[in-house]
């Protein structure tokens, strides 16, 4: 089987291969120089503190938030999608008070100017930078980083599935990822861009405290057991995204772009906010579709947020060609025709 799904993803031969190897004991020189080299390549993909937990995606944006918000702190959630939902759940979860604008599409960095405007008490602006569940990603936020600047606010961004084949702007205060997708690696890390230190005071769990993993960090070490068969494979296929530089953006760009033009059905994103990590169509007969492809050795995923049971998502980050999104396309318009 062939995973095009927003994640995990299908990974290329070498990085099975370095995660295949012998681990190491965490507390030896030989971790050490496998960890420094890791959170290298990964500060040369984003001009930002890197720090590496064991965990994913999910834990990432709670780490996220329990650094950076503090209980009673009011926050502004901008949502279009569900993984914007789910922030909006870790921010309740930690106390905070949330000012939630939802919209059908990314809502623009003049209606946030706006809401700052009218609500001083905002601290903190969350944002899902690549939506997952309708395939949608934020095109504005080089101005959104002025704009809450501009109001002395934090901006917390959750880019689990789109950076780095989705590139960010410097100065985002924080960006939370995960290695089993666009970093072409399994799931086990949790990974977070630190533009400004941690400013909770109070009420972090130990094993999501950044600071204890800042310290640790000078000394090229983790204060827990970090996820090493992940940090084999980010060797790896960091070096492999580093090496091809704008072309590994180009090449998901291309894929989704291609699956947009060949595939039959109508689109759940608009045009100017189209992922370049994952594409998602409004379909009558998803479960169809879905198992068909499945027959053919494809694996993709059905629909999310309002579009659940209605729609179907291909991923088009991995070890996948344009072949294989050929392929896909003629059965998805065999079968939805």
């Amino acid at each position: 089987m062939k995973l095009l799904t927003p994640g995990p993803v299908q990974l290329p031969k070498f990085v099975t291969e370095a995660m295949a190897r012998q681990q190491v004991f965490h507390r030896t020189d030989e971790f050490r120089a496998l960890f420094k080299s890791v959170v290298e390549k990964l500060e040369s993909l984003y001009p930002a503190s890197a720090v590496i937990l064991p965990g994913t995606g999910t834990l990432a944006v709670d780490t996220m938030v329990y650094n950076y918000v503090s209980p009673g702190e009011k926050v502004l959630s901008l949502t279009y999608g569900e993984f914007g939902k789910r922030a909006v759940e870790s921010m309740l979860a930690r106390g905070a008070v949330v000012v939630e604008v939802e919209r059908d599409v990314p809502p623009a960095p003049d209606e946030v100017d706006d809401t700052l405007r009218r609500d001083r008490e905002i601290r903190a602006v969350m944002l899902v930078h690549n939506e997952t569940s309708v395939a949608m990603a934020y095109r504005q936020i080089k101005k959104l980083i002025d704009v809450v600047k501009s109001h002395g606010a934090l901006l917390l961004v959750d880019s689990v599935s789109g950076f780095p084949a989705e590139p960010l702007p410097p100065e985002i205060d924080v960006v939370a990822t995960a290695s089993h997708k666009a970093l072409l690696a399994p799931p086990g890390a949790s990974i977070l861009y630190l533009s400004r230190e941690p400013r909770a005071t109070s009420g972090v769990p130990l094993s999501m405290n950044l600071m204890k993993f800042i310290k640790m960090k000078e000394r090229s070490e983790t204060p827990y057991t970090p996820p090493l068969p992940v940090l084999l494979a980010l060797e790896a296929s960091l070096s492999y995204i580093l090496e091809l530089g704008a072309g590994y953006a180009d090449a998901h760009r291309e894929r989704a772009e291609y699956l947009y033009s060949a595939v039959k059905l109508r689109p759940v994103p608009p045009p100017s906010h189209r992922s370049f990590t994952v594409t998602a169509f409004h379909c009558e007969r998803p479960r169809d579709v879905i198992a068909r492809l499945r027959e053919a050795g494809y694996v993709i995923a059905g629909g999310m947020y309002k579009y659940r049971d209605r729609s179907v998502r291909v991923g088009v980050m991995g070890d996948i060609t344009i072949d294989d999104l050929k392929r896909v396309a003629e059965i998805i318009n065999s079968v939805a025709r």
